[in-house]
């Protein structure tokens, strides 16, 4: 009886135990085994787990537009804990679990933390929404969700989760909730201003949910990946579409509390890692591409 009860230990169990046994655990790390315990993944049997299923909680963390070294910070600490756990009566297959976060780091998986510079081109813009305008059984406006990605510099979950009750045109801001904190993983809700642009594309956007973007983002984010890659344009994540928003404003020649009001920042010094200003003035000036997204909306 006593191997049975071992047996059926959860993940959820063994963070629970984790977390109780060393309260001096950093904010990072509870946040993160938290968020964990809570998913789906927290009703995992520990002595059940494999390489495939370590994989997928990275590829579901991943699709939820975590970057690679986000997703290495969640399942370092998760490995830590689950090999912590089984010292103390979990059973626990920790030489499978060392092997499945060696092989992400291998195959790049996983990654390092990293300040990316990495900015869409005109040209490659054109390319992947002229590919989405010809794909008939494309049902998400995915063209949409990525003008207004660049133009409210927001992130694709931010995005999916905007509501039409917390729109405030006449001022142009709108209220985002949860926004992204190192610390908060609920409850950090900002009012952001909107750019002319993005104004525009969200009051092109029919009113049939209380979102204004009622999408899946994961289901955006695989549609974006498959565009993407079927044009052979490497190395652009959907991210990169918000540095490019903060880019354009700083080059636009915004000050740093202008272009926070407009991203979200708290502080104007962390804005430094998404200013990569080139030339001045707007990059999207006389953009085909702008007026026809919010044109083409059905009302």
């Amino acid at each position: 009886m006593d191997f049975v009860a071992k047996s059926d230990k959860t993940v959820s169990d063994a963070i629970i135990a984790r977390l109780a046994a060393h309260q001096s655990l950093g904010r990072s790390a509870i946040q993160q085994l938290t968020w964990i315990k809570e998913s789906y993944f927290g009703n995992k049997k520990v002595c059940d787990l494999t390489m495939e299923v370590l994989l997928e909680l990275a590829d579901f963390m991943l699709a939820e537009e975590r970057l690679p070294q986000t997703v290495a910070g969640y399942l370092t600490i998760l490995v830590k804990t689950l090999d912590w756990a089984s010292r103390r009566t979990f059973i626990v297959p920790v030489a499978t679990l060392r092997n499945a976060m060696s092989q992400m780091w291998e195959d790049e998986i996983l990654a390092r933390s990293e300040e990316r510079s990495r900015r869409p081109t005109l040209d490659e813009l054109d390319a992947i929404l002229s590919a989405i305008s010809m794909n008939q059984r494309q049902r998400i406006p995915l063209a949409t969700v990525i003008l207004f990605a660049i133009f409210s510099c927001r992130r694709l979950g931010e995005i999916c989760r905007l509501r039409w009750e917390d729109l405030r045109p006449e001022a142009k801001e709108i209220l985002v909730r949860d926004m992204k904190h190192p610390r908060k993983k609920k409850g950090n809700n900002v009012w952001c201003k909107l750019t002319d642009e993005a104004l525009a594309i969200i009051l092109s956007m029919p009113k049939v949910d209380e979102c204004i973007f009622p999408f899946n983002p994961a289901s955006v984010g695989t549609a974006w990946q498959r565009h993407r890659d079927r044009l052979g344009i490497k190395d652009l994540r959907f991210h990169d579409l918000r540095h490019e928003g903060i880019t354009r404003l700083s080059e636009m020649g915004k000050p740093a509390a202008f272009v926070a009001k407009h991203s979200g920042h708290r502080n104007g010094g962390c804005l430094y890692r998404y200013e990569h200003v080139e030339v001045e003035g707007d990059k999207f000036a006389g953009w085909a591409w702008t007026p026809r997204v919010s044109e083409d909306q059905p009302k």
